[in-house]
């Protein structure tokens, strides 16, 4: 198997040395990660903005970058451009801190994962979810073994799995959870600079809405002790939300009236 790895905590994280660990016995392993901390890009790539890739050291694997650009960019760059040979899985992680609930939008753990979706790559996310635990040890287990049920079982095109770990021992771990986004997100997490006049910033791990979750939801299995896995899909439309619109004069010239 080859397989790409990347995140979005910089190619100097400890999560991704523990992920590249875990799975590097699977077959040949690339990396291809910012050079930087890139938390909360998104999907975003830097299309008016040239940007750097240099190759690194990295024992134990041949094809290894470090880009100045976007988790989005670490994969486009890396397949279409740097190694000589497609991806079989492109593995985004180990993040520290959650990806789940509306924080998937903001991921650029998640968006990383997706780009490989896009180039026709099986792929999947994960993250501890913690800011401060920095056991990956059960995140790095469960991510071989997820690559090897991706290798042996498939995945359908357009889907990318997102994985949350709950920051436990591995034998605190319940098991593991198929389940859907919830509704987690973040308040009151923009204040003013403390020292920078006219400035902002966001506050990591700011209250957050006290929501009354799915108990299938990937944020309540989570906080019961499972690892949530979250199959994703690259196609946003809302088809049951059809029949609101269907009244709506679509094709009438009412609307240039």
């Amino acid at each position: 198997m080859r397989i790409l790895l990347t995140n979005d905590d910089g190619i100097d994280a400890p999560g991704l040395r523990a992920l590249f660990e875990a799975v590097r016995g699977l077959g040949e392993v690339a990396i291809s990660a910012p050079v930087k901390q890139a938390s909360a890009t998104g999907h975003s790539i830097s299309l008016n903005s040239p940007f750097k890739v240099e190759p690194v050291q990295w024992p134990g694997s041949s094809h290894a970058f470090r880009v100045a650009s976007t988790p989005a960019d670490c994969v486009r760059t890396a397949v279409l451009k740097l190694l000589p040979w497609k991806p079989d899985l492109v593995i985004s992680g180990i993040n520290q801190g959650a990806n789940y609930g509306t924080l998937i939008l903001y991921s650029g753990t998640v968006a990383a994962a997706a780009e490989a979706a896009l180039l026709g790559i099986p792929a999947m996310a994960i993250s501890l979810t913690s800011h401060s635990n920095k056991d990956f040890s059960a995140s790095a287990q469960f991510s071989r073994k997820m690559a090897e049920w991706i290798h042996a079982k498939g995945m359908a095109a357009g889907v990318v799995l997102n994985v949350n770990v709950p920051p436990l021992a591995s034998q605190a771990i319940k098991g593991v959870a198929l389940t859907h986004q919830g509704q987690f997100r973040h308040i009151e997490d923009i204040e003013p600079h403390s020292h920078l006049e006219d400035h902002f910033n966001y506050i990591l791990n700011s209250p957050s809405e006290p929501l009354m979750e799915h108990p299938e939801s990937d944020v309540a299995k989570v906080k019961e002790g499972y690892i949530s896995v979250t199959p994703l899909h690259l196609d946003l439309t809302a088809r049951h939300h059809f029949d609101h619109f269907s009244d709506w004069s679509w094709e009438g010239p009412e609307w240039m009236e």
